[in-house]
């Protein structure tokens, strides 16, 4: 077979594990209608090929050579599918009953990864768990396997080293899935990396003996050079940039700082750092033979790549780094294209899961921007300096193919990430090549590596400083929706066509502004039609987004982690970048807004209890808040109690908390469509008064007398602990967002 055929193969291999997408990665039991679909796919795409390719291509493949093509790709589907992680029936993830609740118990087993900080100030590693005993229980210790997300306290860590064998004592749990919509969830997560339970360590009972040798007291060694001669934060941050962020415990406030600033790609270990290595490699080694060269080249490669933890972008890399120097060897010019399609193939051999692992996904568009965008956008620079032209081409040429992927996985686009990369790559690439000559002597001598660490010191104030100034800036980022896949794949097949296609390319400006249109478009439509409530579950009481036809209320922030992790991905995922009105019953929640989010305009804030501030105006029971056609009142400030109606529909959220109340003076003769209950009690003398037609419950506990009241009045009920976040539109009513995805696994 020619080249062309083995690089229609790889595609076909390639096609065959993205289309596994269709089952909803992870889902080790698809359905034989979910098969079929990909059956179909399979074909349609084959016979599509064929038909595009036959007439303009002379060289095209004919006959039974596609119906190889096909088997290739269905092969490719069913070897993903082999792979994915399933609990075993010995797994200890089966010991955790069906309500889900935790156990104490003590689990003997090995640590698989290094600890890292979590947002909750507890350290998290992998471990292997060998056996268990259940606290409490009269039975013996059982035989167990499985792998376990653990998290313990920062005193407790002692520094565990991956091989090791502890025993842990804490709560044995199932994670669950996400009740709100664009949380983090927790539980794909785990099962993307084989585990199906976690457990919350309290203390560690016993520590094995430490490995005499391993990767991480050499990664130990180069970040305590760098944190004793330039301090906690910008030695961990140095450390991060030259070894990436999954070999680095990174404080969260300097991630957190990157990533606003799109400058996230520099914690993680890339194709950038292997390039500069072979930079720096070929520069000290152009004297000597090209099979010196490439033997030279494949250690230091080899020992990078496993000093940062053999990770998929590192290994791509590396391998692409090695055919560079294996072509120089043999005198031969490597394809870019063909080494990064045969690194990809040989990678994905070893791991298929790897295709839907994010970093995968990016470092294999970077580069594929790198190679066949780059070059063209520096031509159209040529007016600069080559190097001035390179170092504008590509940042832009990388984040022209990763910027769609981003955006549907994070829902927001920043336009200042660009700006910001082609402003401080060539200080990020001072750093991490300083920080390169620093590890390397810190090997022989940590005080000379620490004297050159130091010389570092103002280049990492400066970036620092360049991270805070841009995500500053006003427009820095938009939240752009929820992006469908059918607009992602055609935003990537026009890219592909202006690269690859001469017509394509001489109409690129009016398909770049189609794209944008693609985008843009479901976001402006949006905010002219949509009428809806969405009720999330938050941990004490529920927020409430009122959106109507672009006008947005808040009704409530909850604490700062209600904040951050259940309202701010909702907006993400909605494309909401202005709020009309957020409504809090004490002041002091719009601080910790205005903390978290400065940058998200809102026009007005009002609250009903706290000290007066500048920025909000106190909510009084005779004023009334008109946002279009939605109609606002505060009935009462203890226990807090608001009224909307909005469309023909009337709402009312009762904060009852632990407090006792009686009817508030104004009249219910009105219906009430819904009632929204938060607390700990619900007085059914109350619910008697006001009869509404259905009940939104946010409480830890309803009651088997509440129940009944409710079942023998025909109130449906609605709650939030269980169902999840509910929402609201004039056509389908109330319906649960997510619904009950709790299944046995």
């Amino acid at each position: 077979m020619s080249r062309h055929h083995w690089v229609i193969l790889t595609l076909a291999y390639i096609g065959g594990l993205l289309l596994t997408g269709l089952f909803g990665f992870p889902n080790p039991h698809p359905s034989w209608l979910q098969w079929g679909l990909v059956i179909l796919s399979i074909g349609f795409l084959t016979y599509g090929s064929f038909f595009l390719l036959k007439q303009p291509w002379r060289r095209c493949p004919r006959g039974q050579f596609w119906l190889i093509i096909a088997l290739v790709a269905l092969g490719g589907s069913l070897y993903l599918q082999w792979r994915i992680p399933q609990p075993h029936p010995n797994d200890i993830s089966q010991l955790i009953k069906e309500d889900f609740r935790p156990q104490i118990v003590r689990v003997l087993g090995q640590v698989l990864s290094e600890p890292r900080l979590t947002n909750n100030q507890r350290h998290k590693f992998w471990f292997k768990a060998k056996k268990v005993e259940i606290i409490r229980q009269q039975t013996p210790s059982k035989l167990v396997e499985g792998k376990l997300y653990v998290t313990i306290p920062l005193a407790e860590n002692q520094l565990i080293y991956p091989g090791q064998t502890i025993i842990i004592e804490g709560s044995l749990y199932k994670p669950r899935s996400p009740k709100n919509p664009g949380s983090f969830d927790f539980k794909n997560y785990l099962a993307k990396e084989g585990a199906f339970s976690g457990l919350k360590g309290e203390k560690i009972i016993f520590k094995g003996p430490e490995p005499f040798w391993s990767w991480t007291k050499l990664r130990q060694r180069i970040i305590k050079t760098f944190t004793n001669s330039l301090g906690a934060n910008k030695g961990l941050m140095i450390s991060s940039m030259l070894l990436g962020r999954r070999a680095v415990d990174l404080p969260p406030d300097i991630r957190d700082l990157f990533i606003k600033s799109g400058l996230a790609h520099i914690l993680a270990a890339s194709g950038f750092h292997v390039a500069l290595i072979l930079g720096l490699v070929l520069r000290f080694t152009q004297s000597l033979s090209p099979r010196k060269k490439l033997i030279i080249g494949i250690i230091i490669l080899s020992f990078y790549t496993g000093l940062t933890g053999a990770q998929p972008s590192i290994l791509r890399a590396s391998f692409m780094g090695i055919m560079i120097l294996i072509g120089e060897t043999l005198d031969r010019r490597i394809n870019p294209l063909g080494s990064l399609g045969l690194a990809g193939f040989l990678l994905l051999i070893i791991n298929p899961l790897w295709i839907w692992d994010l970093s995968f996904q990016l470092s294999f568009l970077a580069t594929f921007g790198l190679i066949v965008t780059s070059p063209a956008i520096q031509k159209k620079l040529d007016f600069l300096p080559p190097k001035i032209g390179s170092m504008i081409a590509v940042p832009v040429a990388a984040s022209i193919w990763t910027s769609p992927l981003i955006m549907s996985i994070f829902y927001s686009f920043s336009f200042s990430a660009v700006l910001c990369n082609l402003v401080t790559t060539p200080l990020i690439t001072l750093i991490i090549i300083g920080g390169m000559i620093s590890a390397a002597v810190t090997f022989i001598s940590p005080d000379i590596g620490g004297y050159i660490a130091q010389l570092l010191s103002w280049p990492s104030d400066l970036l620092l400083t360049l991270g805070q100034f841009f995500p500053r800036l006003s427009l820095s980022s938009l939240a752009v929706g929820k992006i469908s896949l059918e607009i992602l794949l055609l935003i990537y097949g026009l890219l592909i066509l202006i690269c690859f296609n001469k017509k394509c390319q001489k109409n690129w400006g009016f398909l770049s502004l189609f794209m944008v249109l693609l985008i843009v478009t479901p976001i402006i439509y949006k905010n002219i039609t949509q009428l809806q409530i969405t009720i999330l579950n938050s941990r004490y009481e529920p927020i409430i987004i009122i959106q109507e036809r672009g006008n947005i209320t808040v009704i409530n922030l909850g604490d700062e982690n209600s904040i951050k992790y259940t309202l701010l991905p909702f907006l993400s995922q909605q494309g909401i970048n202005h709020i009309t009105s957020i409504i809090v019953p004490n002041s002091q929640d719009i601080n910790s807004w205005l903390t978290l989010k400065p940058d998200l305009k809102v026009d007005h804030f009002f609250y009903s209890l706290g000290k007066p501030q500048e920025n909000g105006q106190r909510l009084s029971s005779t004023e009334t808040i008109m946002l279009d056609s939605t109609k606002i009142y505060l009935l009462n400030t203890k226990p807090f109690t608001l009224k909307w109606e909005i469309s023909g529909q009337s709402w009312l959220w009762l904060n009852s908390g632990n407090n006792s109340y009686d009817l508030t003076p104004q009249d219910f003769s009105q219906p009430l469509d819904v009632l929204l209950w938060s607390g700990k009690r619900l007085s059914i003398t109350w619910l008697e008064k006001i009869n509404p037609k259905i009940l939104i419950a946010s409480t830890p506990f309803i009651s088997d007398t509440l129940r009944q009241k409710l079942q023998n009045s025909r109130i449906q009920l609605y709650w939030l602990q269980q169902d999840g976040a509910i929402q609201w539109t004039p056509k389908q009513g109330l319906q649960p967002l997510l619904g009950n995805q709790e299944i046995e696994t």
